[in-house]
């Protein structure tokens, strides 16, 4: 295929006649172009259109380029597609033929008369830019700050499943790129089989074939975040590096995108020596490491769960949080979704906003010279804790005070850490108390207890909606 423009430079709102030389260009009855922005880091569409092209001679077709709606700039010419077969023995071709087997052709849109530039001219100035973007992408983002240890220089390649990728984008030193494939399920069919195979006589076996490949791989998109040059002094600081800086584009990315991708793998290539570290990010198994009847797996207390969340819709719900929260990775996200569950389960007590709060032992709590009152989040939250026998007065009060400080901090402010830009000093110093401990003890024992005090409270719930309770 050969691609020429009449003219390099047009006048904005005028039309650009194309010409696009290929032998079968009149057997379709389609030919769409897509004019997209150039020397700039990541070119855009900002024209398609498709259209019937005059025939000029037997192989060569004409049309004609709107630039109403292109500002001033250059162009480039992506892409031109034949498509729509308009003869009976052409109904085996594919219907949709894409062809980028021609010269770079660009034009130049301008409100007023400039001077004109040749191809070679509009070329020159392109690649000028784009190497100039090359560079910049290829600048070695250093991790060493304070090191003395001997550098490394690494290209990262972040592997995310469960998004959908179709444009290459560059964001300045690094780029997330289309696969266009994703991950098949052979392995789960594989393991099914063999199950049945060691566990059964059934003689069943499944079979693994190409739809089952494509439907997998279409589930399960795949992209690859790029980090073409790192410094560092270990693959282990530049895989750090790299995933956390994924995992903050995958948040942008939920948004773009409407979906939830995850990390799987990583690899570090050395650009000196020329080797790489593999390094699989899959999801630790989260939960009781023991199993049997010590571990708690009975049948009677399974059977009473799930007649409970049968039985009650609410159950449902916030044990659906309750399995989220025990996925969730980042200890600031954990303390937010335990202690949503926590406050729901304690708003659905419906206290009387109007009584003294109690504690354990039946006395009234007081806030200097005045009793509390059963409102508000804590309140209602030590409340139900009281009322459900967890803990003592002492312990409950003071978790449920830290639990809210360290939720406030996640919700206000982004995480536990900036504890200290709270505005209640109250709150803060309850914070900074815990922190303390649990700089002292290596343990976070508040994270603990309110996962513990949640599911307890859950469990004793769906023991009641069973029927089976008091």
């Amino acid at each position: 295929m050969r691609l020429e423009v009449e003219n390099t430079l047009i006048i904005r709102g005028e039309s650009l006649s194309a010409r696009v030389y290929d032998p079968s260009i009149h057997d379709y009855d389609q030919l769409q172009l897509e004019i997209l922005t150039t020397g700039v880091e990541n070119p855009t569409s900002k024209l398609g259109f498709g259209t019937t092209p005059n025939r000029v001679e037997d192989s060569c077709g004409e049309v004609g380029i709107n630039t109403e709606n292109l500002e001033s700039g250059i162009y480039e010419i992506g892409l031109v597609r034949s498509h729509s077969p308009n003869k009976r023995d052409l109904a085996e071709r594919i219907d949709f033929l894409p062809g980028r087997d021609y010269a770079r052709t660009f034009f130049e849109v301008a409100d007023s008369g400039v001077n004109r530039r040749s191809q070679a001219e509009l070329s020159e100035q392109i690649k000028s830019k784009e190497a100039d973007i090359e560079r910049i992408f290829l600048q070695p983002i250093d991790l060493t700050v304070g090191s003395t240890a001997v550098r490394r220089e690494d290209a990262v390649f972040v592997f995310v499943k469960d998004i959908l990728i179709g444009t290459r984008t560059r964001l300045g030193n690094f780029e997330i790129l289309p696969t266009g494939s994703g991950l098949d399920s052979k392995e789960c069919i594989d393991f099914v089989n063999a199950f049945l195979a060691s566990r059964t006589n059934t003689g069943l076996a499944f079979t693994y074939d190409e739809n089952h490949q494509q439907r997998s791989r279409s589930a399960t998109p795949v992209c690859v975040v790029h980090f073409p040059n790192l410094q560092t002094t270990s693959p282990e600081e530049v895989r750090d590096y790299a995933v956390s800086l994924s995992n903050r584009l995958l948040l942008a990315l939920a948004l773009i995108r409407d979906a939830g991708g995850e990390v799987f793998d990583v690899v570090v290539f050395d650009r000196r020596s020329r080797t790489a570290v593999n390094y699989s990010v899959t999801e630790s198994y989260v939960g009781n490491m023991l199993t049997g009847g010590l571990a708690g797996e009975s049948a009677d207390s399974l059977r009473t769960y799930l007649n409970g969340l049968q039985l009650d819709p609410m159950s449902r719900f916030l044990v659906e949080l309750y399995r989220q929260a025990r996925r969730e990775k980042s200890i600031d996200y954990q303390y937010v979704r335990y202690w949503q569950i926590l406050e729901i389960l304690a708003e659905g007590e419906n206290y009387d906003s109007t009584t003294d709060l109690l504690d354990f032992d039946g006395n009234r709590m007081m806030d200097g010279s005045r009793p509390r009152k059963c409102k508000g989040s804590i309140h209602i939250a030590f409340a139900l804790l009281r009322d459900a026998g967890i803990g003592t007065s002492e312990s409950a009060w003071k978790n449920v005070n830290v639990w809210f400080a360290f939720r406030s901090a996640v919700t206000h402010h982004g995480s536990v850490e900036r504890f200290n830009e709270l505005a209640r000093a109250h709150v803060r110093d309850w914070a900074m108390e815990a922190m303390e401990q649990i700089a002292n003890t290596g343990h976070d024992s508040f994270l603990w207890s309110l996962k513990e005090d949640v599911k307890l409270i859950l469990m004793r719930r769906l023991v009641q909606s069973s029927g089976n309770g008091p």
